[in-house]
């Protein structure tokens, strides 16, 4: 059986889409192909790395993806999974009819403000938010 195509994806694909892909390759006992992308890539937040292996999801290696490239490079995905919200993503590329698109908002890590503390704290809700909406997602399939 061919494995699910899912593609997250978020501004900077910095913290959000990261996530989220992390998740559901975690969680999706192997019935997923799962991809992450920016429309506009940058560095993976730091921030996000750190809370990320306290739930032992090591994002260290990880580098941002240009959404166009994996677009372009690869097989359609099923689903498009929009992590910044509807309104959230400019420029992006069109895609295939039969794509289910799916928009999720989240805060964007990349702004969080405070202390240390603080942004970590901010963080770690992002972070528990979206596994959470990874969770009602694979309870679709």
């Amino acid at each position: 059986m061919d494995r699910i195509r899912v593609l997250f994806i978020c501004c900077h694909n910095s913290g959000r889409s990261q996530i989220a892909e992390a998740f559901l390759a975690r969680f999706g006992q192997n019935r997923f192909e799962v991809h992450s992308a920016g429309t506009d890539p940058t560095a993976v937040e730091p921030l996000v790395v750190q809370v990320m292996n306290e739930v032992d999801c090591d994002l260290r290696d990880k580098t941002a993806t240009n959404v166009r490239d994996l677009l372009r490079d690869n097989a359609p995905y099923q689903y498009v999974i929009t992590t910044a919200g509807p309104n959230g993503l400019h420029d992006m590329p069109t895609l295939p009819a039969e794509t289910v698109r799916l928009d999720w908002a989240f805060p964007d890590p990349e702004y969080v403000t405070g202390s240390l503390e603080q942004r970590l704290a901010a963080t770690r809700a992002i972070r528990d938010d979206i596994r959470t909406q990874v969770i009602r997602f694979l309870h679709d399939f």
